[in-house]
């Protein structure tokens, strides 16, 4: 009973508790380019980025297979938040597509109701640039 007291005291009195989150969701990106056709071999990046602090906390990337799909598994993990102010995080994502002969996509916005886990997008003709600038795009991201 004492056990079960001092565990109860050390999780209720600092408002601490444990959640199992998704860092990242399910999701799958089909790539095709401006004539319809499937993009293959482009590297299409999920990242997973929480508030309050705005930082990234994880990037996977996925060749796009012959049908220009890339998929990505869910991914969730213990962690411990607080009752207090800045005490819980909120993940969102953001997709980022690389292929030589054309412009890198980028998209930030990308918050659990503004995340759509089954996407697509068309790459325009162009120069492709790494896929780098995401965190700069992360601060002007509306905030929950």
């Amino acid at each position: 009973m004492k056990t079960i007291s001092c565990l109860l005291f050390t999780i209720l009195i600092p408002g601490c508790y444990p959640i199992n989150k998704t860092i990242q969701p399910r999701a799958e990106m089909l790539v095709v380019d401006e004539a319809g056709n499937p993009v293959n071999d482009a590297i299409v990046t999920l990242i997973s980025g929480a508030y309050p602090y705005g930082e990234e906390r994880t990037r996977m990337s996925v060749k796009t297979d012959y049908s220009g799909k890339a998929k990505f598994p869910k991914i969730k993990d213990w962690r411990i938040e607080s009752l207090m102010i800045h005490g819980a995080e909120s993940y969102y994502w953001s997709w980022c597509i690389y292929k030589e002969g054309f412009l890198t996509y980028e998209v930030g916005k990308g918050g659990a109701d503004g995340f759509s886990p089954k996407a697509q997008t068309t790459l325009k003709p162009g120069v492709a640039t790494q896929c780098s600038s995401i965190l700069q795009q992360w601060e002007s991201v509306e905030r929950p």
